[in-house]
């Protein structure tokens, strides 16, 4: 069998679509996502980059070769090096006994394990936008998807480092759908200072995708003022209004630490016994609920 490599994508510009291939196995110490770019002799196409016999970067690219060869091909850099003779709509998984994966003649791309190619998988949601905006005390977010398949729905967290999140909300996906739907969450309990958020994107057979990331800054309020912080866990919080304010610490696990109720003057909050980390702490005064975040070295 002749298999010609008829097209290189390196560098091509694309559009990341709503499905992909994972690839994985022989010369390849670790699965590898391909997301369709486009169409190409009347089939879908797949790229992704990973490492492959050592060098990271390597372009992944699976597409449909026409005649004379009429053949799926898995190739890296342009190169084919492996093919499927089946003349399927969608490239295959290697579970198809019915439509095997052969190694092209004349390569060579072995390790310990098998072969692995996915088939396509279907993500829950092709995200069009995602974004945040500051509602007064609120933090309202909108995203919009172009498709949906299968989608379940989106788990709201958020972060004040962006490196540990907290789910905050869920809400529901359209299942499956080929129009444009927008959705709206509003975050009532958004902290002080900088507030990030993501979505996790789930389908009914589990499957997750995070999208990307957003932040907002809330201005702090003037009726209280937090001292030594960052600092070695003994904090100071001045309050400036002669209102009744609630005041509680909370680690990140949700757990309270204090809980008090104060006025005009300074109070000390006292964390030097507990973990170096963040903490939560939780203001209220009547209906105006803020939230901060106390920073231990």
């Amino acid at each position: 069998m002749r298999i010609a490599c008829l097209l290189l994508f390196i560098g091509f510009s694309y559009s990341i679509q709503a499905q992909t291939v994972t690839v994985g196995g022989q010369c390849m110490p670790s699965n590898i996502t391909l997301n369709k770019i486009t169409d190409i002799n009347g089939k879908s196409a797949y790229q992704g980059t990973g490492t492959v016999d050592g060098i990271p970067g390597v372009t992944v690219s699976i597409y449909w070769i026409g005649a004379p060869d009429n053949v799926w091909v898995l190739d890296f850099d342009g190169q084919p090096y492996y093919f499927d003779a089946c003349n399927t709509t969608e490239p295959t998984g290697t579970a198809n006994s019915s439509c095997p994966w052969n190694v092209v003649g004349g390569t060579s791309c072995t390790g310990a394990s098998a072969l692995f190619i996915s088939g396509v998988v279907t993500l829950p949601a092709e995200m069009v936008s995602f974004s945040a905006q500051k509602n007064n005390n609120d933090i309202d977010l909108v995203w919009k998807t172009a498709s949906e398949s299968n989608n379940k729905g989106f788990e709201i967290q958020r972060s004040i480092d962006a490196v540990n999140w907290k789910a905050i909300g869920f809400v529901n996906g359209a299942g499956t759908s080929s129009v444009e739907n927008t959705y709206r969450f509003t975050d009532k309990a958004a902290l002080a200072g900088k507030n990030y958020y993501r979505l996790l994107q789930i389908d009914f057979d589990a499957n997750r995708k995070y999208s990307s990331i957003v932040s907002v800054d809330l201005p702090k309020k003037a009726y209280y003022s937090i001292f030594n912080n960052p600092g070695n866990g003994v904090f100071q919080l001045r309050i400036h209004t002669p209102e009744k304010v609630e005041f509680s610490v909370l680690d990140l696990s949700g757990r309270r630490l204090i809980s008090q109720v104060t006025g005009t003057g300074v109070m000390e909050i006292d964390l030097s016994k507990h973990p170096a980390g963040t903490y939560i702490l939780h203001l209220r005064r009547g209906n105006d609920f803020i939230t901060e975040k106390l920073i231990k070295q």
